[in-house]
């Protein structure tokens, strides 16, 4: 088990994000060069963030703990809400138009097995980039070298990173799936002083989303998965396996680990579950295309493969 709590951690630039305008509390992470790296931080913007259409090749939780975060043009995550951000599913343009926010945001490797970068690889491939030319309005601007002239900056900076092209997951949702929290009901979560709401469960990996309330002078034990978990508490005060934990703290759980809850107040947490993706599967694209899907990502197979993969059902995440 890790805690982490955001109060008493300063307000940081976000220097890794290629998009600008933001800081953040960087809280967790995961393992790097895994499907099932991670980076959970708390990040508020200053209103001046811009963003293109665009999509990317990891999975993303967004709670909006202040303000209101444009995902496109004429749908916004309101305080309170939980958005899920597929990999591969377009969103955007954004633009802040002078509007501050603070959100929760857990960015990690989605079925696809693609993993995430994390940030000191985004950054270490982002000042390379930047003696090419410049990072504006959420696009790489080239000016010098080999490339592109203009690319989406998260695109560009992967592949600096990887060193190869970034071939997107097919989509598996349209758009972005926005959570109303407050419209679910509370259910008993077997144990006194304890109720549950579950939100949903996503991808073949199944990756879930769920809420638990622990109320004051109640404890809550953690189920043990062969998940990686993250708890982040929206309000509350207590002690978590001994440490103290307070409204915007987060808990970490690794496959087979258990994490004892005491409320000292009454404590709302929510919690994403990103199953273990484990060993490597294959599936078709749109067009037809076989991809073998590994910690490395996506790579063409050949169609003769896809002929023959077509009357199977491809094998779960």
């Amino acid at each position: 088990m890790r805690i982490a709590n955001a109060r008493g951690k300063r307000w940081k630039p976000y220097t890794a994000n290629v998009r600008g305008g933001l800081e953040v509390k960087r809280l967790l992470d995961g393992a790097p060069g895994t499907p099932e790296n991670y980076l959970l931080n708390v990040v508020r913007s200053n209103g001046s963030y811009v963003s293109p259409r665009h999509r990317h090749n990891f999975d993303q939780v967004r709670l909006v703990l202040d303000g209101t975060v444009c995902v496109a043009p004429g749908r916004d995550i309101t305080a309170g809400q939980v958005g899920y951000f597929p990999e591969g599913t377009w969103y955007g343009p954004q633009d802040d138009r002078g509007r501050r926010w603070t959100i929760m945001i857990v960015q990690f490797g989605g079925a696809s097995g693609n993993g995430f970068m994390s940030p000191d690889e985004a950054l270490a491939a982002k000042e390379g980039l930047a003696r090419e030319g410049e990072f504006r309005g959420g696009v790489f601007r080239r000016a010098r070298g080999e490339g592109r002239k203009n690319q989406d900056a998260y695109e560009a900076t992967w592949e600096r990173f990887s060193g190869r092209r970034l071939v997107y997951p097919p989509p598996r949702y349209e758009a972005p799936v926005i959570v109303e929290p407050d419209a679910f009901g509370w259910k008993p979560a077997g144990a006194a002083g304890v109720r549950q709401r579950r939100f949903g469960s996503f991808t073949e990996r199944e990756t879930r989303l769920a809420a638990v309330r622990i109320d004051a002078g109640a404890g809550w034990t953690s189920p043990s998965r062969r998940a990686v978990q993250l708890h982040f508490v929206l309000r509350g005060e207590g002690a978590c396996d001994g440490a103290a934990y307070h409204a915007h703290a987060a808990v970490e759980t690794r496959p087979g680990e258990q994490a004892r809850f005491e409320a000292r107040t009454e404590t709302e947490i929510l919690i994403l579950t990103m199953p273990m993706i484990g060993r490597p599967h294959a599936e078709l694209d749109p067009a037809g295309k076989r991809f073998d899907i590994s910690r490395h990502g996506l790579q063409r197979a050949g169609d003769r493969a896809a002929r023959e993969l077509a009357h199977k059902e491809p094998a779960g995440a």
